[in-house]
This record gives structure tokens, sequence and C-alpha cells, in this order.
């Protein structure tokens, strides 16, 4: 399949877009995966991302051993528990609710499994990318839901700043994470950098998005608005038309935004 880097520099993607893998091609009962960014979806890449998945793991259920080799994948637990265990390298590891889960692949790679073992629903937002330089060895990282900073960035909004611009535990060009929750009416502003790319999901509620680049009204609950880079910084303003939470990711130019 062609790729092709978009000129459209923001897109609106809604749910009913994303490729829905479930259960059985994972081969693993309870598991699905809604994926927006991927090989599988119509946009293939996002600067350096090249996947995002929507994860949700039923009760004492998850996906068993299998490897993965050169690639960091950033699990960002919105819901329940996720526990990691790699059996190549003998690293476990515990995710829970507004935790950040770091897997670095590594040169070596690794055999991992990843498992809800609580009673109820996990649910992870998980975004894939290469590492530069690439580690020798594979690892595990949390960046814990206590230890983020918290701010009120204006009047009705609040932010936990899950990764800044100054953060070294990343190995990749993914630059800045931000979880939001928008009253009604208020607004979130989100700077994008020159020649950066930018995501934003809508994980509660509905909100209007403009940007100098574009704008997209009516971003319902669990849709993506993703901006290509461009050689000018960006404000980006986030209207809550409804009480809202806003996940946004910031990143380096990658791969521009790319197309199937």
């Amino acid at each position: 399949m062609t790729r092709t880097e978009s000129t459209t520099e923001l897109m609106h993607l809604t749910p009913d877009t994303y490729k829905v893998i479930g259960s059985e091609a994972f081969g693993a009962p309870g598991l699905v995966a809604r994926e927006s960014v991927g090989p599988a979806a119509s946009v293939q890449a996002v600067g350096p991302i090249l996947m995002i998945h929507d994860s949700t793991f039923e009760a004492h259920r998850g996906i068993g051993h299998h490897p993965h080799q050169g690639m960091e994948r950033l699990f960002y637990i919105l819901e329940g528990a996720v526990d990691h265990d790699d059996a190549l390298n003998h690293i476990t590891g515990h995710m829970g609710t507004g935790d950040l889960g770091i897997l670095t692949e590594g040169r070596r790679g690794m055999i991992h499994s990843e498992w809800n073992h609580t009673d109820g629903r996990a649910r992870a937002y998980i975004f894939v990318y290469p590492t530069d330089p690439l580690p020798a060895t594979a690892s595990f990282d949390a960046v814990r839901a206590e230890e983020v900073t918290r701010t009120r960035p204006a009047a009705g909004v609040d932010t936990k700043e899950v990764i800044s611009r100054d953060s070294a535990r990343l190995h990749g060009d993914l630059r800045v994470l931000g979880d939001s929750r928008v009253e009604e009416g208020a607004v979130l502003d989100v700077a994008i950098g020159v020649d950066e790319a930018a995501v934003l999901f809508v994980v509660d509620g509905e909100v209007d998005v403009d940007a100098d680049t574009g704008s997209a009204e009516g971003v319902g609950v669990e849709s993506t608005v993703l901006f290509a880079p461009v050689p000018e910084p960006r404000t980006v303003r986030v209207t809550a038309a409804s009480a809202s939470r806003v996940l946004y990711a910031l990143t380096g130019r990658g791969s521009g935004l790319v197309r199937r």
C-alpha cells in the first residue's frame, strides 16, 4: 500500500474510522484495541509515532508473551491496572490508573506479556515509536500518577503534565504528554512548536478545536485530531462544549502526517 505524506495540516478522526483489532486477531480473549494510527489504519504515522491504540483488557485477561524489538511503547493507564512481564530480560512492572508505563525494547528486544490481574476492566492509551539512539537492552520505567506536576493553566482547566519537555525518561522524540480536564465553556491552549506534530484525543465530553492552520467542530468522545508538522509555531485552542477530558501529545517532525 502506498504511503503518502498528507498536505492536510489538521485531520479529525472519529471512532468509526478506527481499525478495531479484536481478541481473535490478538489470540488473546478479552483484549480489544482501536487503532487510530498504525499499519491497519488509514493514518500510518504522525510525527515519529507509528501506532496509537486505545486498548481495553477485560478482568483477568491480557496478551501472552510475544516478541518486540527496536521500539518504545508508552502505556498511559486510563482505567484499572496492567502488569508487565518481560520473560527474556526478567523484568516486571506494574502500571496503575494514571501511571505512564515506558516499555523500551532495545536492540536485544523483549518477550513480554501485558495482563490485567484485577476484577475490573483496564484501559490503556498506547503510543509506539522508534528510539534514537537505540538502547542495547530492554527496560521498564513508570511515571507514577502521584509524581507528575499538576497545573491550572486557565480558569476551568486542570492539567497533568505527564511528560514535559525537560524529561529525560523517554528514548524517542515524543516531547510532551498532557491530560487535561476542561470545564464546560473553558479553553485549553496547546502550544505546538516549529516542525512539531501533535495528537489530541477526547477521553470524555465534546470540544471545538481551532488553530491557525484549521479547525474541527464537535469533536466528540473518543475522537482524535492530528496535526501535521509545519514550519511555524501554532497555538491550538480547545473549547469544551461540555465538561471534557482531553489527552494531548507533542512530537518532533518524524515522518510528518502519513496516510495510506
